[in-house]
């Protein structure tokens, strides 16, 4: 990229951020007005500049009109991408809240975050129970400082991380149009190529529901990630015009990234890679590690920092969801890892196209790179990073939600490498078949025939996700609505007790969110003591800590609390045996000896309303007091192990 625009973009950086925040507080509708401003402002302070300089030579003063005219381009072409992404992403996001009426609830890990958000507004700090010991149980730093702010400043704050995700999602892959449009192919580019990736491109993203879904309407900091991740990658394979340029963008990119998610340290890291290769390759090695060094030992810096703040304020070195969820061996890990994978491959056209594409030209990357046969065009890159998108889930164990959650994050990169592979490497491999087996006649129709043909098996499979996703990722919405009305139920139902009791709970968002007693996360999420047991975490995947000696030092009140409708339940003693929560989830709990002399099973219920009931395993000690009680209702139930 030029020089003149590069220094464009550092002058109105800060504009920039103002034209996005003013997005985010205001209606869509407002965007261009914004964007129209710092237009305005940045063309005034070109010609101003200009103006105070006439006493430059020719070559000085056609250089910063030169300057003058990059930047007002720049600023035009962004902000129509922008523009577009926005409007594409509102659609998108809109059609799915329509079709699939989703509650604006987010889904119940989304509802963790909002109970961290809501306490650290309040000034109780980072802590799941008031009063309670602090604990990291959200995965993203960062995301839980924008959720405390929308809860601060906000009486909807569903509505405001809605508008956040979607202006943010909008952003990301406004930066990868604008990179198609202006600097994609280098040299190679016309405007008719140009167009056409640009086209393809929005039309993967904006058409892939999980994407969508997963990145916008979950309310989780999937989007906020999977927009750094795309810009962080547009920025490490885009040409610069200065070292100093290169480390003032990768430390702030770099710092964002460490903040929002763990696995961003090997990120970081492979970003760092291939700044310093590219680098490396036009200047030398000693050279590239003199002018890169602050990129490197900046963002280390701030992870030493980070970390001893994590030490010092929680007491451990990573969020307390990595201990809940990762297992501690490796091969088990790769194995699960291995399957995610393969079942994400095999689950989309346009994923295995993807996958097949960054497998090939990731093997041309690695050898024309130990061959150091590297071009100047940074998408050469663009395999490692894709590869390392789909590769790091293997190191975790892959995840457990709908939907394969964890690569909507990179998926736009992977759209990425598609068009790269197609631009740059499937041309020289039809070139070689096509003049040897081919007249031109034949090549033309083979092309359109092979387009067409892909063009149909696209739509056809992209109208059947937008009927499948239902069923992925339903669950998780109806989870939060469920887990916040029966926590407002509990909270009513017990007001008349001197304490609201503990509950030992395994979905801990939305019923946390409502109920203000405390709530035992058996899952481990937001419990240090379960999350540091010394299990193996084998089993359902984020949902394999619970221990049952840790159990019995935590002995909630109530524990597998369910909210029915009193007239349509009936006990049947079978349901209990066989339910995931006794045979995999609580690991044959309620068949203890132990268990069964601290708690029975019983149904309560208000006398003020008995419409709807509680039904849950109960301490004795504290079904004694409901029964004395006036206002409850008490039915125990015999259950045999």
């Amino acid at each position: 990229m030029k020089g003149g625009i590069k220094s464009c973009l550092g002058v109105r950086s800060d504009l920039i951020i103002t034209g996005v925040w003013t997005t985010i507080l205001s209606a869509p509708s407002a965007v261009a007005h914004s964007f129209f401003r710092l237009y305005c402002k940045s063309s005034d302070l070109i010609d101003a500049a200009v103006t105070d300089y006439l006493r430059f030579t020719d070559d000085e003063r056609k250089a910063l009109i030169n300057f003058q005219r990059d930047g007002r381009s720049f600023m035009r072409s962004f902000t129509y991408s922008f523009l577009l992404t926005l409007l594409l992403c509102s659609s998108a996001s809109l059609f799915a809240f329509a079709k699939f009426n989703y509650p604006l609830t987010g889904i119940d890990d989304a509802n963790i975050y909002f109970v961290y958000a809501r306490n650290l507004a309040n000034g109780h700090g980072f802590v799941y129970n008031v009063g309670g010991e602090r604990v990291e149980g959200f995965t993203s730093l960062l995301w839980t400082l924008i959720v405390a702010l929308a809860f601060k400043g906000s009486a909807r704050p569903e509505l405001v991380l809605l508008f956040i995700n979607i202006v943010l999602l909008s952003l990301g892959n406004a930066v990868a149009l604008h990179y198609l449009q202006n600097d994609f192919l280098g040299m190679d580019r016309t405007r008719q190529n140009s167009l056409i990736y640009s086209i393809i491109f929005v039309t993967l993203i904006f058409t892939c529901p999980r994407y969508i879904v997963w990145n916008t309407i979950t309310l989780m900091e999937n989007g906020l990630w999977s927009t750094l991740l795309l810009i962080t990658t547009i920025f490490v394979i885009k040409n610069h015009s200065s070292p100093r340029e290169i480390n003032l963008g990768f430390i702030f990119l770099s710092i964002l990234l460490l903040l929002t998610r763990p696995e961003s340290i090997l990120w970081t890291m492979v970003f760092a890679l291939v700044l310093f290769i590219r680098v490396a390759v036009m200047k030398n090695l000693t050279n590239a590690l003199k002018e890169l060094a602050p990129a490197f030992v900046c963002p280390l810096i701030f992870l030493v920092a980070l970390t001893l703040f994590r030490i010092q304020y929680f007491g451990y070195p990573f969020p307390n969801t990595y201990y809940a969820k990762v297992s501690p061996s490796f091969t088990y890990n790769l194995g699960q890892g291995a399957i995610y994978l393969a079942k994400y491959m095999i689950s989309d056209p346009i994923v295995l196209l993807s996958v097949t594409a960054i497998g090939i030209s990731g093997l041309n990357t690695i050898f024309r790179v130990f061959s150091r046969q590297v071009p100047a065009e940074g998408s050469f890159f663009l395999p490692i990073l894709a590869g390392t998108g789909l590769l790091a889930p293997l190191i975790t164990g892959g995840d457990h939600f709908g939907s394969f959650r964890v690569y909507q994050n990179i998926y736009p990169i992977e759209v990425l490498c598609l068009l790269y592979f197609v631009s740059q490497l499937l041309p020289r491999f039809l070139g070689k078949i096509t003049q040897s087996n081919f007249s031109p006649q034949n090549r033309k129709i083979f092309i359109l025939t092979s387009t067409f043909a892909l063009i149909l098996v696209f739509f056809s499979f992209q109208l059947d996700m937008w009927k499948t996703i239902n069923s992925e990722i339903d669950v998780e919405f109806r989870a939060a609505d469920y887990g916040r009305k029966s926590g407002a139920y509990m909270q009513r139902l017990f007001t008349p007790l001197p304490k609201l009791p503990s509950l030992g709970v395994v979905t801990s968002g939305g019923i946390k969110y409502s109920y203000e007693g405390q709530i035992v996360d058996l899952m481990g999420l937001n419990n240090t003591l379960m999350a540091h047991n010394q299990g193996d975490r084998k089993g359902i995947k984020d949902h394999a800590a619970f221990d049952i000696q840790t159990f019995y030092k935590l002995q909630p009140d109530i524990v597998w609390p369910v909210t029915v409708v009193e007239q349509n339940w009936q006990y049947r003693a079978s349901e209990i045996k066989e339910s995931w929560e006794n045979t995999e989830g609580f690991k044959g709990l309620f068949d203890e000896a132990r268990f069964l002399e601290l708690y029975s099973y019983a149904k309560v219920t208000g006398k003020a309303s008995n419409t709807y009931a509680l039904i849950a395993w109960f301490k004795k000690d504290l079904l004694q007091q409901l029964r004395i009680n006036p206002e409850f209702h008490v039915v125990e139930y015999t259950y045999s192990p």
